[in-house]
């Protein structure tokens, strides 16, 4: 069959549907001429069909695909909760010295609760070493502010709506999210959740195979286009002092093992864009630097980053803190 004839068909397939508002008919038109195309040779073509599929998703089922938005909203917003109250029991209600510490999932405990080389508990996180590290000269207090799939959206709602800034020390580590180049969006991989199996692999698939291609075709198919992650952080700056933050560091992007490397094209060179971006604002706005990305590297990744080479692991977590409380004047959290 020509591939005329394969377009034809589809777009006969794409008016039915759009008179019957099938939606997920139209996605599956797409994605079949998309898989079609590349396998005859014309990438670029699947490339563009495939697109048009992923823009559709969160039309597939509406009222479905909100639904399971709202609920993996409110899982992630529990945990992020539940770590901060985890911080407030274990600190001062009359605190000397506060740290405000904002971050994703890097922030967060994770691993196996027998975990030997994971951070498992708020304990071992950094945020909880920094507090050990502060109650050390006296009173403390850390106001944890940790999310999974957080950006620097979240950062700047954090500081602006929920930070208690006032003469405090404020760590912000963020940008994973931000940075890697997507197959597809938050929302978007949510809604491929609620499709049939068959045509999330067919969706899914296609990613797969062709993920170099995806990206070359599109370096800034990102949760944060670089431009709008350099306002924001100022932004963030700017916001925290305003507050009355006594202090504001920022930490770079950790790039994860040289293991992801093969399967992202250009992988080093976007994380640097964003992390130049952090340095650019860390030196214009006078913030502390700490450059988590190089420390990991230097001192060993398969040490400081967890088994999945991509968040900290509980040596990652010492490493941070020990580097965030010198720079605020304190003495490392892993001192005796």
């Amino acid at each position: 069959m020509s591939i005329a004839k394969m377009m034809s068909i589809g777009m006969s397939v794409l008016k039915k549907s759009q008179c019957s508002d099938d939606r997920i008919t139209e996605i599956e038109a797409y994605i079949d001429l998309a898989n079609n195309l590349a396998k005859r040779g014309d990438i670029e073509g699947g490339i563009l069909q495939f697109k048009v599929a992923r823009s559709l998703l969160l039309a597939s089922d509406v009222s479905k695909v909100k639904a399971a938005i709202d609920r993996e909203t409110s899982i992630y917003g529990k945990e992020s909760l539940s770590f901060e109250q985890r911080a407030s029991e274990l600190s001062s209600k009359s605190p000397n010295r506060t740290a405000v510490i904002v971050s994703d999932s890097l922030g967060l405990p994770r691993g196996a609760a027998d975990s030997t080389h994971d951070a498992t508990t708020f304990e071992l996180t950094h945020s909880g070493l920094v507090l050990a590290g502060l109650s050390k000269k006296g009173p403390a207090r850390v106001q944890a502010l940790c999310q999974r799939f957080a950006t620097t959206e979240f950062v700047v709602n954090a500081i602006r709506e929920r930070a208690d800034c006032q003469n405090a020390d404020v760590l912000i580590h963020i940008g994973l999210n931000d940075c890697v180049v997507r197959m597809f969006m938050n929302n978007q991989r949510i809604a491929l959740g609620t499709l049939s199996a068959e045509l999330r692999q067919k969706i899914v698939g296609f990613s797969q195979v062709h993920r170099n291609a995806l990206i070359e075709s599109d370096f800034d198919h990102t949760f944060t286009p670089l431009a709008v992650f350099k306002e924001r952080l100022e932004e963030t700056v700017m916001l925290a002092r305003s507050k009355g933050a006594r202090s504001v560091s920022l930490a770079t992007i950790i790039q994860p093992a040289l293991k992801y490397a093969s399967k992202t094209t250009q992988m080093a060179w976007n994380f640097a864009r964003y992390n130049m971006a952090i340095y650019d604002v860390a030196k214009s706005l006078r913030c502390h630097l700490i450059d988590m990305h190089l420390l990991c590297w230097e001192r060993g990744t398969a040490t400081h980053l967890s088994t999945d080479g991509m968040h900290l692991s509980a040596a990652g977590h010492r490493l941070m803190a020990d580097t965030y409380l010198k720079a605020v004047g304190f003495p490392p959290a892993s001192q005796n």
